[in-house]
């Protein structure tokens, strides 16, 4: 099975800032604390560009945690896919800072998991979604807003799972973006998203969350 083969019988079948590896939307690098531990809230729209992202639009929403033991976030989610039948996905991710808590530059290593159950012609086409990552973000506050911009490269591992057949596909993927956060907490964020399989599928999106201690 191919990346092909979920879009065209599975999909068509049917952070920050923040998103666990959920189909349709974006993989965001998980916020950081900076120094200050939060509870966020993120609500998130992904869209696919090209063809092989199968152009759907995605709807998500996420919680989470920054700061537990100061170097770790913990994150899940679930998302909706509007197809030719409303599908949904579910995913959680957990990211670990590699810099002094504090600091305005921070390294995070980040692994996720996501998941897709859909129906093809009676049966279930169970897609696994595993992410590792390795992001870069860099903390720039600002009496008006605090501005996070972030990159995160990734290996992208797929598990498909039909009628008693499995195929496991390894792939590159990168996303990048920024978030927006007022003073109050509430905030926006956005990305772009390129998986790098046997054919390249770019995803963009962007969404509303508020951040409370």
């Amino acid at each position: 099975m191919k990346r092909s083969l979920l879009l065209a019988l599975g999909l068509l079948a049917s952070p920050s800032p923040v998103s666990a590896p959920l189909f349709g939307i974006p993989n965001y690098a998980a916020p950081s604390a900076f120094g200050t531990p939060a509870t966020f809230l993120a609500a998130s729209y992904g869209r696919g560009l090209n063809d092989a992202s199968g152009k759907l639009d995605a709807y998500s929403a996420a919680i989470g945690r920054s700061g537990l033991g100061n170097r770790f976030t913990i994150l899940g989610g679930v998302g909706m896919i509007d197809a030719a039948e409303t599908e949904y996905t579910f995913g959680g991710a957990v990211s670990a800072d590699l810099l002094q808590p504090a600091s305005a530059t921070q390294v995070s290593v980040q692994g996720g998991v996501g998941y897709l159950g859909v129906d093809v012609l009676g049966e279930t086409l169970s897609t696994l979604h595993f992410t590792i990552g390795v992001a870069l973000k860099y903390n720039i506050p600002g009496p008006t807003a605090t501005v996070t911009p972030w990159v995160m490269p990734r290996a992208n591992i797929t598990r498909m799972s039909l009628s008693g057949v499995s195929s496991t596909e390894t792939d590159f993927g990168a996303s990048a973006g920024f978030g927006l956060t007022l003073p109050n907490g509430f905030g926006a964020h956005s990305a772009i998203d390129l998986l790098a399989a046997d054919e390249n599928t770019w995803t963009v999106g962007v969404g509303i969350h508020y951040v409370m201690p």
